[in-house]
Protein backbone atom coordinates (compact mmCIF):
# COMPACT_ATOMS: atom_id res chain seq x y z
CA UNK A 1 0.00 0.00 0.00
CA UNK A 2 1.47 3.34 -0.77
CA UNK A 3 2.33 5.73 1.75
CA UNK A 4 1.00 9.57 1.70
CA UNK A 5 4.38 11.83 1.64
CA UNK A 6 4.60 13.87 4.82
CA UNK A 7 2.97 11.33 7.26
CA UNK A 8 3.48 11.84 10.41
CA UNK A 9 1.45 9.76 13.52
CA UNK A 10 -1.09 12.00 15.72
CA UNK A 11 -3.84 12.00 18.00
CA UNK A 12 -7.16 13.37 16.76
CA UNK A 13 -9.75 15.68 18.40
CA UNK A 14 -11.40 14.78 21.70
CA UNK A 15 -7.84 13.14 23.12
CA UNK A 16 -9.21 9.78 21.40
CA UNK A 17 -6.54 8.00 19.06
CA UNK A 18 -7.91 7.31 15.99
CA UNK A 19 -7.35 3.64 14.07
CA UNK A 20 -5.55 5.60 11.41
CA UNK A 21 -2.90 7.86 13.30
CA UNK A 22 -0.62 5.31 13.47
CA UNK A 23 -0.87 5.19 9.08
CA UNK A 24 -0.76 7.11 6.76
CA UNK A 25 -2.91 6.65 3.66
CA UNK A 26 -3.32 8.11 0.46
CA UNK A 27 -6.79 9.72 -0.70
CA UNK A 28 -6.86 6.62 -3.19
CA UNK A 29 -6.72 4.04 -0.60
CA UNK A 30 -8.60 5.79 2.32
CA UNK A 31 -11.05 5.69 -0.26
CA UNK A 32 -10.49 2.02 -1.29
CA UNK A 33 -10.48 1.19 2.79
CA UNK A 34 -14.14 3.04 2.88
CA UNK A 35 -15.06 1.05 -0.33
CA UNK A 36 -13.91 -2.62 1.46
CA UNK A 37 -15.41 -1.48 4.51
CA UNK A 38 -19.39 -0.34 3.01
CA UNK A 39 -19.22 -3.64 0.52
CA UNK A 40 -18.74 -5.51 3.89
CA UNK A 41 -21.55 -3.57 5.39
CA UNK A 42 -23.68 -4.10 3.12
CA UNK A 43 -22.86 -7.98 2.48
CA UNK A 44 -23.50 -8.39 6.29
CA UNK A 45 -26.56 -6.84 6.15
CA UNK A 46 -27.91 -9.23 3.50
CA UNK A 47 -26.48 -11.64 5.55
CA UNK A 48 -28.21 -10.86 8.92
CA UNK A 49 -31.43 -9.95 6.69
CA UNK A 50 -31.58 -13.72 5.62
CA UNK A 51 -30.82 -14.82 8.80
CA UNK A 52 -33.83 -12.88 9.77
CA UNK A 53 -35.88 -14.41 7.33
CA UNK A 54 -35.23 -17.71 8.23
CA UNK A 55 -35.50 -17.18 11.58
CA UNK A 56 -39.24 -16.20 10.74
CA UNK A 57 -39.76 -19.06 8.80
CA UNK A 58 -38.68 -21.22 11.22
CA UNK A 59 -40.76 -19.23 13.97
CA UNK A 60 -43.93 -19.91 11.61
CA UNK A 61 -43.26 -23.53 11.15
CA UNK A 62 -42.94 -23.90 14.84
CA UNK A 63 -46.05 -22.03 15.51
CA UNK A 64 -47.50 -24.67 12.91
CA UNK A 65 -46.03 -27.60 14.77
CA UNK A 66 -47.83 -26.74 17.74
CA UNK A 67 -50.99 -26.44 15.93
CA UNK A 68 -50.80 -29.62 14.97
CA UNK A 69 -49.34 -30.82 18.37
CA UNK A 70 -52.24 -29.31 19.91
CA UNK A 71 -54.79 -31.07 17.20
CA UNK A 72 -52.51 -34.45 18.09
CA UNK A 73 -53.11 -33.71 21.42
CA UNK A 74 -56.95 -33.56 20.92
CA UNK A 75 -57.23 -36.45 19.15
CA UNK A 76 -55.67 -38.09 21.56
CA UNK A 77 -57.96 -36.77 24.21
CA UNK A 78 -61.32 -37.75 21.83
CA UNK A 79 -59.37 -41.06 21.02
CA UNK A 80 -58.41 -41.52 24.92
CA UNK A 81 -62.46 -41.25 25.33
CA UNK A 82 -63.31 -43.50 21.87
CA UNK A 83 -60.82 -46.31 23.74
CA UNK A 84 -63.06 -47.02 26.39
CA UNK A 85 -65.82 -47.89 23.63
CA UNK A 86 -63.13 -49.45 20.92
CA UNK A 87 -61.33 -52.95 21.02
CA UNK A 88 -57.83 -53.31 21.04
CA UNK A 89 -57.29 -52.27 17.72
CA UNK A 90 -58.18 -48.79 18.89
CA UNK A 91 -55.62 -48.93 21.80
CA UNK A 92 -53.04 -49.82 19.41
CA UNK A 93 -54.01 -46.63 17.03
CA UNK A 94 -53.87 -44.49 20.52
CA UNK A 95 -50.42 -46.17 21.01
CA UNK A 96 -49.03 -45.12 17.67
CA UNK A 97 -50.44 -41.81 18.21
CA UNK A 98 -48.83 -41.50 21.60
CA UNK A 99 -45.36 -42.20 19.58
CA UNK A 100 -46.27 -39.63 17.11
CA UNK A 101 -47.21 -37.36 19.62
CA UNK A 102 -43.75 -37.57 21.44
CA UNK A 103 -41.68 -37.72 17.86
CA UNK A 104 -43.80 -34.22 17.15
CA UNK A 105 -42.52 -32.94 20.97
CA UNK A 106 -38.97 -34.40 20.02
CA UNK A 107 -39.06 -32.70 16.73
CA UNK A 108 -40.83 -29.34 18.43
CA UNK A 109 -37.37 -28.84 20.74
CA UNK A 110 -35.32 -30.10 18.25
CA UNK A 111 -36.83 -26.73 16.05
CA UNK A 112 -36.65 -24.96 19.24
CA UNK A 113 -33.12 -24.95 19.89
CA UNK A 114 -32.05 -24.69 16.26
CA UNK A 115 -34.27 -21.31 16.82
CA UNK A 116 -32.15 -20.41 19.54
CA UNK A 117 -28.98 -20.90 18.19
CA UNK A 118 -30.10 -19.24 14.99
CA UNK A 119 -31.26 -16.45 17.08
CA UNK A 120 -28.13 -16.03 18.77
CA UNK A 121 -26.51 -15.99 15.88
CA UNK A 122 -28.60 -13.38 14.47
CA UNK A 123 -27.62 -11.28 17.51
CA UNK A 124 -24.13 -11.86 17.01
CA UNK A 125 -24.06 -10.59 13.69
CA UNK A 126 -25.83 -7.87 14.10
CA UNK A 127 -23.15 -6.74 16.79
CA UNK A 128 -20.67 -7.53 14.33
CA UNK A 129 -22.74 -5.44 12.25
CA UNK A 130 -22.95 -2.13 14.50
CA UNK A 131 -19.16 -2.76 15.19
CA UNK A 132 -18.27 -2.17 10.86
CA UNK A 133 -20.56 1.14 10.81
CA UNK A 134 -18.30 2.59 14.15
CA UNK A 135 -15.53 1.81 12.86
CA UNK A 136 -16.77 3.45 9.11
CA UNK A 137 -17.35 6.83 11.08
CA UNK A 138 -14.10 6.65 12.84
CA UNK A 139 -12.41 6.29 9.81
CA UNK A 140 -14.42 9.03 7.91
CA UNK A 141 -13.62 11.50 10.64
CA UNK A 142 -9.84 10.48 10.46
CA UNK A 143 -10.07 10.66 6.97
CA UNK A 144 -11.15 14.49 7.19
CA UNK A 145 -8.88 14.89 9.75
CA UNK A 146 -6.05 13.94 7.87
CA UNK A 147 -7.42 16.33 4.58
CA UNK A 148 -7.91 19.29 6.26
CA UNK A 149 -4.28 18.56 7.70
CA UNK A 150 -2.75 18.14 4.43
CA UNK A 151 -4.90 21.97 2.98
CA UNK A 152 -3.37 23.37 6.26
CA UNK A 153 0.41 22.31 5.43
CA UNK A 154 -0.60 22.98 1.86
CA UNK A 155 -1.05 27.04 2.61
CA UNK A 156 2.18 27.13 5.10
CA UNK A 157 4.12 25.49 2.43
CA UNK A 158 3.04 28.47 0.05
CA UNK A 159 3.39 31.19 2.70
CA UNK A 160 7.17 29.67 3.18
CA UNK A 161 7.72 29.80 -0.66
CA UNK A 162 6.22 32.95 -0.97
CA UNK A 163 8.31 34.74 1.65
CA UNK A 164 11.61 32.38 0.44
CA UNK A 165 11.22 34.33 -2.63
CA UNK A 166 10.71 37.59 -1.47
CA UNK A 167 13.95 36.85 0.35
CA UNK A 168 16.18 35.65 -2.15
CA UNK A 169 14.84 38.39 -4.36
CA UNK A 170 16.27 40.95 -1.85
CA UNK A 171 19.35 38.82 -0.98
CA UNK A 172 19.88 38.86 -5.31
CA UNK A 173 19.21 42.70 -5.65
CA UNK A 174 21.70 43.14 -2.45
CA UNK A 175 24.34 40.65 -4.15
CA UNK A 176 23.97 42.77 -7.48
CA UNK A 177 25.07 46.09 -5.59
CA UNK A 178 27.45 44.42 -3.50
CA UNK A 179 28.55 43.33 -7.48
CA UNK A 180 28.47 47.16 -8.64
CA UNK A 181 30.05 47.95 -5.59
CA UNK A 182 33.20 45.86 -6.06
CA UNK A 183 33.70 46.31 -9.77
CA UNK A 184 33.36 50.03 -9.21
CA UNK A 185 35.98 50.39 -6.26
CA UNK A 186 37.94 47.52 -8.00
CA UNK A 187 38.69 49.64 -11.21
CA UNK A 188 39.02 53.07 -8.63
CA UNK A 189 41.74 50.86 -7.03
CA UNK A 190 43.17 49.75 -10.07
CA UNK A 191 43.03 52.86 -11.50
CA UNK A 192 45.18 53.90 -8.29
CA UNK A 193 47.71 51.60 -8.32
CA UNK A 194 48.28 52.56 -12.12
CA UNK A 195 49.36 56.20 -11.07
CA UNK A 196 51.48 54.89 -7.89
CA UNK A 197 53.11 52.40 -10.40
CA UNK A 198 53.64 55.44 -12.84
CA UNK A 199 54.89 58.06 -9.93
CA UNK A 200 57.09 54.99 -8.84
CA UNK A 201 58.85 54.66 -12.12
CA UNK A 202 58.83 58.05 -12.45
CA UNK A 203 60.97 58.66 -9.23
CA UNK A 204 63.45 55.43 -9.91
CA UNK A 205 64.42 56.74 -13.33
CA UNK A 206 64.88 60.27 -11.65
CA UNK A 207 66.82 58.22 -9.08
CA UNK A 208 68.99 56.94 -11.94
CA UNK A 209 69.66 59.92 -13.57
CA UNK A 210 70.62 61.82 -9.94
CA UNK A 211 73.24 58.61 -9.16
CA UNK A 212 74.77 58.63 -12.86
CA UNK A 213 74.79 62.44 -12.45
CA UNK A 214 76.29 62.15 -9.25
CA UNK A 215 79.01 59.85 -10.44
CA UNK A 216 80.15 61.44 -12.83
CA UNK A 217 80.88 64.78 -10.85
CA UNK A 218 82.41 62.33 -7.88
CA UNK A 219 85.02 60.82 -10.86
CA UNK A 220 85.56 64.49 -11.87
CA UNK A 221 86.29 66.02 -8.78
CA UNK A 222 88.36 62.77 -7.47
CA UNK A 223 88.54 59.34 -5.15
CA UNK A 224 87.31 61.00 -1.75
CA UNK A 225 84.38 62.56 -3.51
CA UNK A 226 83.76 59.70 -5.48
CA UNK A 227 83.23 57.50 -1.81
CA UNK A 228 81.31 60.15 -0.56
CA UNK A 229 79.03 60.66 -3.22
CA UNK A 230 78.91 56.96 -3.57
CA UNK A 231 77.85 56.85 0.20
CA UNK A 232 75.48 59.23 0.23
CA UNK A 233 73.89 57.68 -3.06
CA UNK A 234 73.84 54.01 -1.55
CA UNK A 235 71.72 56.14 1.51
CA UNK A 236 69.57 57.65 -0.64
CA UNK A 237 68.75 54.73 -2.68
CA UNK A 238 67.68 52.87 -0.05
CA UNK A 239 65.76 55.63 2.02
CA UNK A 240 64.20 55.47 -1.97
CA UNK A 241 63.44 51.94 -1.94
CA UNK A 242 61.69 52.08 1.69
CA UNK A 243 59.59 54.73 0.05
CA UNK A 244 58.64 52.95 -2.96
CA UNK A 245 58.13 49.55 -0.94
CA UNK A 246 55.40 51.67 1.63
CA UNK A 247 54.11 52.56 -1.58
CA UNK A 248 53.17 49.37 -3.06
CA UNK A 249 52.05 47.96 0.54
CA UNK A 250 49.54 51.24 0.78
CA UNK A 251 47.73 49.76 -2.33
CA UNK A 252 47.87 46.25 -1.93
Amino acid sequence: MEKAPGCAPGSTRGGAESPLDAICLSESDKTAVLTLIREEIISKEIEANEWKRKYEGSRQEVLEMRKIVAEYEKTIAQMIEDEQRTNMTSQKSLQQLTMEKEQALSDLNSVERSLSDLFRRYENLKGVLEGFKKNEEALKKCAQDYLNRVKQEEQRYQALKIHAEEKLDKANEEIAQVRTKAKAESAALHAGLRKEQMKVESLERTLQQKVISSLSLAFLAGEDCLKFTLCSSWNWVKATAIVVQNIHLMHT
